[in-house]
């Protein structure tokens, strides 16, 4: 198994026009192991009255906003109902796998989007996208004829609707005095989109950062992904984990701020990546595979995806929900090689820790 964990920033540009924005992904050359696990990871960025046009995907996945604000159109399979969200830094929005959507910015500053997710229908590694309309449109792979009949058009009617979509990015920039639709009302937003920027952590830690978790408890739709994500706050030098998944999920995480170094083991108690990452760069943790984060001096905070639609872990840090405060003390001396006042020391300090440690003060 090649396990190039650690990424740079996306590679990869699928898209990118000039004052409208661009749309990047991880490429499997530099981050193979993607493909191998069915995962995708992509970067929209879009510039104010940028606008990504009607489209859907082969695979669900979850969108967070990192930055900005914007409008999102959405339309659920079997749903005649097109919900219009304005959504924020720190929102999260399940994309299930054929829903369309939409995406403009109508503020005056620069969005940035991450999707993360499943990647299993047609390319590994990527997602495949279909767009309604522009030069990419599926419009223009039927024959006039056809589209014609299809509308109750004329085919001179047809043969511009076709003409017009030909020169139509997937990305365009919206005309200027253009009135977009308004944003539904509160109660339908909540129910298809988590703000984990104003939401309770679910862990705090005084000097050490916080934990935010959302599952299909939280939000339902992530019933419908197979998805579950989480948001990581550490203070300069704080500590999150180890940790590991306990129910044969991985994780795929973005650096949304700072940087940190990552620490993942694998079989055997073999180190299978120790490297630093910074903003704007993914780390994917194997299934049961044991990790930690340490925030640099500058503190971290990093977005994750789980596949899986609740999230199962094996808190191998201190608290009173660590495996090691759950072993049976003469277990755990008999299994650690312990004097008995070294593991009466070790015991005593397990319960005062949780998952996320601050910075040392010994």
């Amino acid at each position: 198994m090649d396990l190039m964990l650690a990424s740079k920033k996306a590679d990869k540009t699928i898209v990118k026009v000039e004052g409208v924005g661009g749309y990047y992904t991880w490429s499997s050359t530099q981050f193979p192991v993607l493909s191998q696990k069915k995962l995708a990871a992509g970067l929209l960025v879009l510039q104010p009255r940028g606008f990504a046009q009607p489209h859907y995907a082969d695979s669900s996945k979850i969108a967070y906003v990192s930055q900005g604000e914007c409008i999102a159109g959405l339309i659920l399979p079997e749903d005649s109902t097109e919900q219009v969200l304005k959504i924020h830094k720190g929102d999260l929005l399940p994309v299930t796998v054929g829903a369309v959507s939409w995406w403009y910015n109508g503020g005056d500053s620069e969005v940035n989007i991450v999707f993360l997710g499943a990647s299993d229908e047609y390319t590994p590694g990527e997602y495949c996208y279909f767009f309604l309309t522009g030069v990419a449109g599926t419009l223009n792979g039927f024959s006039n004829e056809l589209i014609a009949k299809s509308f109750h058009m004329t085919n001179t009617e047809s043969e511009k609707l076709m003409k017009d979509q030909s020169g139509s990015n997937l990305l365009i920039k919206i005309n200027e005095g253009t009135i977009m639709p308004e944003p539904c009302n509160v109660n339908v937003k909540h129910k298809l989109v988590f703000n984990l920027d104003n939401a309770k952590p679910n862990v705090e830690v005084k000097n050490g950062g916080s934990l935010f978790v959302v599952t299909c408890k939280n939000l339902p739709l992530l019933g419908d992904v197979g998805q579950s994500a989480n948001r990581v706050v550490l203070e300069g030098g704080a500590l999150f984990g180890p940790i590991f998944t306990a129910d044969s999920s991985v994780q795929l995480s973005y650096v949304t701020k700072g940087s940190g170094r990552v620490e993942i083991v694998g079989l055997f108690g073999k180190t299978v990546l120790d490297a630093k990452v910074k903003e704007g760069e993914l780390f994917f943790v194997p299934k049961f595979f044991p990790f930690a984060v340490e925030a640099d001096e500058g503190g971290m905070e990093f977005f994750s995806v789980i596949t899986s639609s609740k999230q199962v872990y094996g808190q191998l840090s201190g608290g009173k929900k660590s495996i090691w405060e759950a072993v049976s003390p003469s277990v755990l001396e008999s299994s650690l090689n312990m004097t008995p006042d070294v593991f009466q020391s070790f015991k005593s300090k397990i319960a005062k820790g949780t998952v996320i440690a601050p910075p040392s003060t010994i």
